[in-house]
């Protein structure tokens, strides 16, 4: 069997692997200009929460906010929580947003403009005072035309580049196909299950009532991002903007910060900086990402947003999720033993990793805990944000899977499409918990329109994440880190089992779910 291969026999499979496909390179080029132009369509997706307005004129944000959908419209709402009662109508609002762009009500006069007042609510636009609306003098209906159909027409124009894919790929003649038997190498189906298993799982529906007791209310929508679980909940986005922005005021600050803070994760002194000399550090115009060398000789890029007047919580929080991936991509290419090996199994693996990084870094600014308490906090807080992105890789999976059965579609029908879906698994999943039906909020990921089919990859990386993290924990982090990066890329049963005894399964994240539960005096949910 596969997993009883000798790292030889590993390293000629994965060679032999990289001629599976042989693609005409007009059609490689159509499919690199679609994603290119999606990811620069969301990378631009800017709101200025600084002049949404209610209705009765009030701007409940501050100046200078301007955030990137959805990263920085789901972390803002979600800082709230360290003030539910404060932050409650702030979250409402961030919702509207957030509704108005899946259904592309949105005003296109609004984005990344600073000149225009903006209520989401009334989907009303004014100029600000003092300020030129930038459209012809005497036609106000301009300044509420809603966007086009922009968002669908890209997320069209990739899905029609990768079929064009499909003559050449005669043993996976999908994209569909090839995400989840070539790139993944776990079959749809499996990964389906995979979901589901989070989704109907009764620790969700026990959590669900816990959440809702806490905030003494029922659960709206924005609750599928409720973080009051994590030690962030207890502290304001102005306090850790504030401790963020003194320690790295800029992009070099946190480059040169990189060994000390690998040092608190837990490498040696001499591991951290031989890591640290293998990454670079840039500004992101986007929300952020880690991009992996591909020969020894180059070094791995870790990009973040950093505002003028430095980093703040939520380009740092992505930062450290960031270098999770860098690490791995150092590790698992300049240390490897065979370079045919480098890298992962899938995506899912270098997200689990970085999830781990991510997950400690309020520790790493010394306002973390540690102890009984944090480690069932954490569990419920993976299992609420397993749940999450379970139901948006859903979601993700159908469209794919209509477009495939609607090939000639318009922009119009697959934004019909999606919201429907978005609808349906919302009423299937969410709704018996929540106190609304039909949101449509699960369609809101940037990912979904400009990285394909990627979403399920967080869901899967959420669940390896526990079970390495637990891993982790017990030994020397530095060491086994490395350890279990350092496999590289066989295929996912094989790297779980060499990394965790074996395969991957939501039992553990559920039953330390379960355990949290009851030590919450939330009940026991039924195994």
């Amino acid at each position: 069997m596969a997993q009883f291969w000798a790292r030889p026999d590993w390293a000629r499979g994965r060679l032999m692997d990289r001629f599976a496909l042989r693609v005409p390179p007009a059609v490689l080029q159509e499919v690199s200009r679609a994603f290119t132009e999606a990811d620069q369509y969301i990378s631009g997706y800017n709101i200025r929460l600084d002049r949404l307005v209610t209705q009765k004129g009030e701007r409940p944000f501050p100046e200078g906010l301007r955030l990137i959908s959805h990263w920085g419209l789901r972390d803002e709402l979600a800082s709230h929580y360290a003030d539910p009662k404060a932050g409650l109508a702030k979250q409402r609002m961030i919702l509207q947003v957030m509704e108005r762009i899946v259904r592309q009500e949105i005003p296109a006069a609004v984005l990344d403009n600073p000149d225009l007042l903006w209520d989401p609510a009334a989907n009303k636009v004014t100029a600000l005072p003092g300020k030129s609306a930038g459209k012809p003098a005497g036609d106000p209906k301009s300044l509420t035309e809603r966007e086009p159909d922009t968002r669908y027409a890209k997320l069209l124009t990739l899905f029609r580049a990768v079929r064009a894919m499909d003559p050449f790929s005669p043993a996976e003649p999908t994209f569909i196909d090839r995400r989840f038997e070539r790139d993944r190498q776990i079959p749809e189906k499996e990964v389906e299950a995979l979901l589901v298993s989070v989704l109907e799982a009764p620790e969700v529906r026990d959590l669900a009532r816990l959440i809702e007791k806490r905030l003494g209310r029922k659960l709206e929508p924005f609750d599928i991002w409720y973080a009051g679980f994590k030690s962030r909940g207890t502290h304001s986005e102005a306090e850790l903007d504030r401790i963020v922005r003194a320690k790295y005021p800029n992009a070099a600050a946190f480059q040169a910060a990189l060994p000390k803070v690998l040092e608190g994760l837990g490498f040696k002194p001499d591991k951290a900086a031989w890591l640290a000399e293998r990454i670079v550090v840039d500004p992101a115009r986007g929300a952020g990402h880690a991009m992996g060398a591909v020969r020894r000789e180059d070094k791995a890029h870790l990009r973040t947003r950093v505002p003028q007047g430095g980093m703040d919580y939520k380009g740092y929080n992505i930062a450290i999720h960031e270098l999770g991936h860098n690490v791995e991509q150092v590790f698992s290419l300049n240390g490897i033993d065979h370079w045919s090996l480098s890298g992962v199994p899938n995506n899912a693996f270098t997200e689990a990793l970085a999830f781990v990084f991510q997950h400690r870094d309020l520790e790493l600014l010394g306002l973390g805990t540690e102890g009984p308490q944090a480690r069932h906090d954490e569990a419920l807080a993976t299992l609420w944000n397993t749940y999450e992105i379970a139901g948006v890789s859903l979601v993700d999976m159908r469209v794919w899977r209509w477009m495939y059965d609607h090939p000639e579609a318009t922009p119009a029908e697959l934004r019909e499409a999606t919201l429907t879906i978005a609808r349906d698994v919302w009423n299937k999943y969410y709704a018996p918990h929540f106190a609304a039906k039909d949101s449509e909020i699960l369609a809101i990921y940037s990912h979904m329109i400009a990285y394909g089919l990627y979403l399920p990859d967080y869901t899967i990386g959420h669940v390896i994440a526990f079970q390495v993290a637990d891993k982790l924990q017990k030994g020397d982090f530095g060491a086994e880190f490395e350890r279990v990066a350092k496999q590289g890329r066989l295929t996912p049963d094989a790297w779980m089992r060499g990394a965790v005894g074996g395969p991957i399964s939501a039992r553990a994240l559920l039953d330390a779910a379960r355990e949290a539960l009851a030590g919450a005096g939330a009940g026991t949910a039924a195994k």
